[in-house]
């Protein structure tokens, strides 16, 4: 890790694992609740969470690492308390990228089936309207809240989250798993799975995708990576969304 990472405050396993988990829970928590309000005004349960992250996931994770600023100098700041900031050259970054990119798509294209399997298995008796990504229950709503809907998501899940989820759980929390050395992405990406409260059918592919990421910033030590990896991998998925809203 970077010469700055070890001046953290290290955080105890279960520690760690609270902090993973309470943005997720307070999100699904804020979700369920939120859902059949939205539902009696016609809007599909995707608004509920959005909104869920709007209004709770976001502010959770910023207020934490805010505190954690204040606790150090005294303000509100996120100055030296998110790690991982070094800069890669161009021309790295653009390697590094583009290989992380193939081989994160390749790994998740291996698990994806056995997800599903697990998915199928353990996960069938939850109700249809939890699978956010089942485009089928989008078919019972209106072009024009289908477009917000997915507008909103692609605005929000597809650049806003993902920049700040990196820097809560690879640039905040893993620098403070230092101790576990090399065993630190490894938790940091379960504990990163165990935060999808509301999404336990992705278990699997959420892991994958949390340890590859955390393995490549403790590697290369440019919270850069992760982000834009993040980003693109969320944004092509809310891109088809969106598509598939406006061919409706």
């Amino acid at each position: 890790m970077d010469e700055n990472n070890n001046t953290y405050m290290q955080h105890k396993l279960l520690t760690s694992l609270i902090l993973h988990i309470l943005p997720g829970a307070i999100t699904a928590g804020g979700f369920f609740l939120l859902r059949p309000v939205l539902n009696r005004f016609g809007f599909p349960p995707l608004l509920a969470f959005l909104l869920a992250v709007l209004l709770l996931d976001l502010p959770v994770m910023l207020g934490i690492m805010l505190l954690a600023g204040k606790r150090a100098q005294g303000r509100l700041t996120l100055k030296d308390v998110v790690g991982f900031q070094d800069r890669l050259p161009l021309g790295k970054f653009l390697l590094y990228f583009g290989g992380a990119f193939l081989l994160v798509y390749l790994l998740i294209s291996l698990v994806t089936p056995l997800n599903t399997l697990i998915s199928e298995w353990l996960f069938s008796w939850l109700p249809a309207w939890i699978f956010l990504d089942d485009q089928a229950q989008y078919l019972a709503y209106g072009k024009g809240i289908l477009i917000f809907t997915f507008s909103l998501q692609l605005i929000l899940t597809g650049i806003v989250l993902p920049w700040v989820e990196e820097l809560y759980f690879r640039g905040f929390l893993l620098p403070r798993l230092d101790h576990l050395g090399w065993w630190s992405p490894l938790f940091g990406g379960l504990f990163f799975a165990f935060y999808h409260v509301w999404q336990p059918y992705g278990f699997l592919t959420i892991f994958v995708l949390g340890v590859s990421l955390g393995y490549l910033v403790y590697w290369q030590k440019d919270l850069r990576l992760p982000i834009s990896l993040h980003m693109l991998a969320n944004l092509a998925a809310r891109i088809g969304f969106l598509m598939a809203a406006l061919s409706m």
